[in-house]
């Protein structure tokens, strides 16, 4: 039988607490043994809130809501330009709704449209709104037969030729050529980006 040899117990050693005050580190301090005397203030009082707005409301470039505030003006939208080239040599940069005949801006005075492209019409195969164009969301150009008498005709690479049905619109691709009225209508690709006036 092995007999384990008597271990003593160690007395537990409790922690001593010492207590250092307000004077005693102000006393240290100036001994030079304390690196830095970090001092809390005390909490600041809680500002009203009208004292809030009147403070931030002098803040330049940062007016609050409600009859001081100012509305910026918003930035001008962007819509799609193209160029129209009539008659292979009349050429027309437009960014916005139009109409084309013979004579639009009589058959419809109040306006409403962007462009209003007037042609000659010798022989007499032209309406007085024969074609209107505009633009889709996506950027692309269509046209729209307006009820003409004679009709609008779409001729693309490749493809028979086509009457572009009345009252629905046709988009235009690079490459075709519209037909209407003794007259003939190409759109080049989308040159730009073209800023709209604002409102008012």
């Amino acid at each position: 039988m092995r007999i384990w040899p008597f271990r003593k117990r160690r007395k537990p050693v409790e922690p001593v607490v010492e207590r250092v005050t307000v004077d005693d580190l102000a006393r240290m301090a100036q001994r030079g043994e304390l690196a830095r005397a970090v001092v809390t203030p005390p909490p600041a009082p809680r500002a009203s809130a009208d004292r809030v707005r009147s403070t931030v409301a002098q803040l330049p470039g940062r007016p609050l809501g409600g009859a001081g505030a100012r509305a910026t003006a918003a930035p001008a939208r962007q819509t799609a330009a193209a160029v129209l080239v009539l008659d292979d040599h009349q050429r027309v940069t437009v960014s916005g709704g139009g109409l084309i005949g013979r004579d639009p801006a009589s058959a419809h005075p109040d306006g409403g449209y962007a462009h209003m492209i007037a042609l000659e019409d010798p022989d007499k195969l032209l309406s007085r709104t024969h074609l209107e164009f505009g633009f889709g969301a996506e950027g692309s150009l269509w046209v729209l037969d307006t009820a003409s008498a004679n009709g609008v005709e779409l001729q693309r690479p490749g493809f028979p030729a086509t009457m572009v049905p009345p009252a629905q619109r046709t988009v235009v691709q690079p490459g075709d050529v519209v037909v209407f009225g003794g007259h003939t209508l190409r759109a080049e690709p989308q040159t730009a980006l073209v800023g709209e006036a604002p409102l008012g």
